[in-house]
């Protein structure tokens, strides 16, 4: 104003020229961030080049610049905080035993692997029950975990790879997310993009085909038999997300919103930085917690307590 030498002051101009001017800047930090990501990118070698692609993805950060609350469930103890730098930049953690309790070489992407002591199926059952209580907190009274699907007659589909078992299963069902009184499905996968699979793919293409997967597997016998919508929810172990997963994380973050009256972008915000804590702490525990085989014992409390005269 004192540029142009005015004397009537107008807050709808003003307010219009400050996001311009926001917008402006925004663009600009965004070209600048983007053009030494790059130059970094060119000069590292090729594990680093692919944490960093990792760590670049929307939401893989969240849990860096969450300040720690107890309330919140944001806290790293120092340990933690240690192994989650170190697996965020690909590099050799501390400490790491030499062989698993499967006899295997041990290190972060097996520890992400082993399927010994169920570890893998906590992390995925845990990002799972995430989903499932930010539904309801989104005002959805009919959500179900591990609902069965309905057994089939005959039907035929189009992929072999579709999933025809008399006791499949999808991971969530919610009635009334894309429309209503009509049942979406979701299937969640957590994948690593440091796995010898996966290390050649760009993390665009790694996401295509893990969406892809679960399309065949699920998408035409919920379409066909179920009358539903299917939406894989593909994540990395790192905090990255799937397009099909911010389109569902979108939609759900809307409705948190408008049942909370809430900004989007803070309810944006917090589901993702909620989802990266689950998805880090799962991975700090398949890194560091114990595996032991397991031994098979006698249930059968009555016929221990008789043939060992337990007293009682």
């Amino acid at each position: 104003m004192v540029q142009r030498q005015e004397f009537e002051f107008d807050p709808t101009e003003l307010s219009d020229e400050v996001k311009g001017l926001r917008t402006d800047v925004d663009s600009a930090n965004d070209e600048r961030h983007k053009a030494k990501l790059e130059t970094i990118l060119a000069h590292a070698p090729g594990k680093l080049k692919s944490a960093l692609q990792a760590a670049s993805e929307k939401g893989a950060s969240s849990w860096v610049t969450a300040h720690p609350s107890y309330d919140h469930g944001t806290v790293l103890h120092k340990g933690e905080f240690t192994d989650a730098i170190y697996i965020r930049y690909g590099w050799t953690l501390l400490n790491l035993p030499t062989l698993c309790a499967c006899g295997v070489s041990f290190d972060v992407q097996h520890a992400l692997d082993c399927k010994l002591g169920g570890l893998r199926a906590i992390q995925h059952n845990e990002v799972r029950d995430v989903l499932a209580q930010c539904m309801r907190e989104a005002g959805h009274s009919l959500v179900e975990v591990e609902p069965k699907l309905q057994e089939l007659n005959g039907e035929e589909f189009e992929y072999k790879s579709a999933n025809k078992d008399a006791e499949a299963r999808s991971d969530i069902k919610c009635c009334g997310f894309w429309s209503n009184m009509r049942q979406a499905y979701f299937d969640v996968k957590v994948v690593s993009p440091f796995a010898r699979s996966n290390a050649h793919f760009k993390p665009a293409q790694l996401f295509k085909n893990a969406e892809r997967s679960k399309i065949r597997e699920y998408s035409e016998r919920i379409r066909q038999v179920e009358h539903g919508d299917f939406n894989p929810l593909v994540f990395t172990c790192t905090g990255g997300m799937a397009p099909q997963c911010h389109l569902v994380l979108k939609r759900l973050a809307e409705q948190m919103s408008k049942k909370q009256n809430l900004q989007h972008s803070i309810v944006s915000g917090w589901l993702r930085c909620r989802l990266s804590f689950a998805l880090l702490r799962t991975t700090l525990l398949c890194v560091r917690a114990t595996r032991s085989k397991r031994f098979a014992l006698d249930n059968n409390i009555e016929l221990a307590v008789s043939e060992s005269c337990i007293e009682h």
